[in-house]
């Protein structure tokens, strides 16, 4: 296929099936979204239709693509950072997934944003930001760096990736990208953000495939946090949905580790995991409850809480001085 008749659809299907291992249907599940379309199907119920998938997403024509098709671009890039780092016996660094996306694969994007008639000055700016902003971690430029990805993929449209990207920064992490400064270099002595011990833990609400507000950061030392609709605990994670019960689970960091336990909730908590999308129960719903020997669960970045019904948190690793 000449390079002009490559879409910016294609190069994001085919570079994470080529250079990270997710077939066509593993990158649809990450980003394809679970809301019903008019004829009572989602698009992500229809990813085993392998003729849907290729006309209709990865092979269609640049800026055809449904809008309503995706999940947030956010959610999007965090599941597919998260399923990369955590691939058994070849996971990526964070520094791996930067690569990815500005190596080849960043070029291959321009070159097939550019034959969409896209001014691909922004993309390219907007990487360029990612990638120099000292106030960020490796990880983190690579979570970032994967929303322009994903989003410049699945719209075809620079502004929309660009807005994106800049729109994920300030509810992960508080702010913008800053425009870099010359020799940029920290003062001697002053430790970057990336040699922190220990980062947070945050918890990103997401509510019909959208990430909403901004992160509830729990620090690595101290109580941990309660999640509840009736907390009052020392940084309380309170915005839940209805059928959250009032002191419903606790995250906290041990030896490292993060865990989460279920404090007897009417409704319980699942955590999905981010590595192979396995569903494991952290506490089953009162009525199910029975034999049940309660255990602390790993929790780890990239993952999902599912709180009862209604109320999902998207599990990431930062700093809220970001």
């Amino acid at each position: 296929m000449a390079a002009t008749d490559t879409t910016p659809g294609m190069v994001l299907f085919s570079t994470l099936k080529r250079d990270a291992s997710l077939s066509y249907k593993d990158t649809a599940s990450l980003v394809l979204s679970g809301r019903p379309l008019p004829d009572g199907r989602s698009p992500l119920s229809r990813i085993d239709d392998r003729t849907w998938l290729s006309r209709y997403v990865v092979n269609a024509p640049a800026g055809t693509a449904q809008p309503h098709f995706f999940n947030d671009f956010s959610l999007s890039a965090l599941r597919i950072t998260a399923r990369l780092k955590s691939k058994r016996g070849r996971g990526m660094s964070g520094e791996d997934v930067l690569a990815l996306v500005t190596g080849d694969a960043g070029r291959a994007m321009e070159d097939a944003l550019a034959a969409c008639h896209q001014d691909v000055g922004p993309y390219r700016n907007q990487m360029a930001r990612v990638m120099g902003d000292a106030g960020l971690t490796a990880d983190e430029r690579a979570e970032a760096a994967m929303v322009l990805f994903v989003a410049a993929g699945c719209t075809a449209d620079v502004r929309r990736a660009v807005e994106a990207t800049s729109d994920f920064m300030r509810s992960a992490h508080g702010g913008g990208l800053s425009t870099p400064a010359f020799a940029l270099m920290p003062r001697e002595g002053t430790p970057r953000r990336g040699e922190a011990p220990a980062p947070s833990l945050g918890l990103l609400r997401v509510v019909d495939g959208y990430v909403c507000g901004a992160p509830h950061w729990v620090a690595p030392d101290g109580e941990g946090a309660e999640i509840g609709a009736l907390s009052f605990a020392d940084g309380a994670v309170t915005d839940v949905g209805e059928d959250v019960s009032g002191r419903h689970a606790r995250l906290w960091n041990e030896d490292g580790a993060w865990l989460v336990e279920g404090l007897g909730s009417t409704n319980g908590t699942v955590l999905v995991s981010a590595a192979d999308g396995s569903r494991v129960v952290v506490e089953p719903p009162a009525r199910e409850r029975a034999g049940f020997e309660p255990a602390p669960v790993e929790v780890r970045p990239g993952d999902q809480l599912l709180l009862g019904g209604t109320t999902a948190f998207l599990v990431l690793e930062g700093s809220p001085d970001a």
